[in-house]
């Protein structure tokens, strides 16, 4: 078991189930727990419950199980993106937006690394069940529980209100031509954009929105023409990582 992972339960249950720590580099990170975040994991992420379970139980956790497998989330998905990505983002950026941030777990993280006050936009829809999940592969396809609905907008504004991120604004996905005179220096997508979305969702707010100089950064499924059309995009188009389902890309300077 990750030893910085044991580290992170103890430090949530020493906080009284307020919060978790992680330290990264020179800097301990504090994420405060929200109810409705650690729901959004449990529901969302559910084939890692069996994972939280038995964590719970090796550790002999007094940690409320939805708050042990957003730690372990965290831990799955949030520190490999950031080590993946930690070179690739300039120390000057100013500004971030964020597709299909899920629950923003990410630049909250990303929001205590730099050292300068950097405003993020995140997207998200009202609810899941608006997601066709990944259809373009039947194995990788999530069955969500009819009787569960996830609303990862009000979850966001929940989650970065008691981390006190007044800099990180929520936008759902339907209002975002209200947003068309914003500009980025950089905008990530993990498993989402051109993964469970099609790229011609985003690509007119993209194009509107996007800095001379700015880069984008996005995970492509393999099992449609995605790559393709992202390699269309840019004049400068960079793999920078591959997982079993997706590649990751950096895209530079649009055509």
């Amino acid at each position: 078991m990750n030893p910085e992972f044991k580290e992170s339960v103890k430090s949530a249950e020493n906080s009284n189930e307020e919060f978790f720590t992680v330290n990264f580099g020179a800097n301990k990170i504090k994420i405060f727990f929200e109810e409705d975040s650690c729901n959004w994991v449990w529901n969302y992420k559910y084939i890692y419950q069996k994972d939280a379970l038995e964590l719970k139980s090796q550790l002999d956790s007094s940690l409320k199980t939805n708050k042990i497998a957003l730690i372990n989330y965290f831990y799955t998905f949030i520190i490999p993106d950031i080590s993946n990505l930690n070179s690739h983002i300039a120390p000057n950026t100013k500004s971030i937006l964020d597709i299909g941030a899920g629950i923003g777990l990410f630049d909250l993280f990303l929001n205590q690394v730099f050292e300068h006050q950097v405003s993020f936009d995140l997207i998200e829809v009202d609810n899941l069940a608006e997601i066709e999940h990944v259809t373009n592969n039947p194995e990788e396809t999530k069955n969500l529980d009819d009787n569960i609905q996830i609303r990862p907008v009000d979850a966001l504004k929940k989650l970065m209100s008691v981390n006190k991120a007044n800099n990180i604004n929520i936008i759902e996905s339907k209002s975002i031509d209200q947003y068309m005179d914003r500009k980025y220096d950089l905008v990530l997508s993990f498993r989402s954009w051109g993964y469970l979305y099609d790229l011609n969702l985003y690509e007119k707010f993209v194009r509107n929105t996007l800095n001379p100089n700015g880069l984008v950064i996005t995970d492509l499924s393999i099992f449609d023409d995605s790559i393709n059309k992202f390699s269309k995009l840019f004049k400068e188009v960079t793999l920078i990582n591959e997982a079993g389902n997706n590649k990751r890309f950096i895209g530079k300077d649009l055509k």
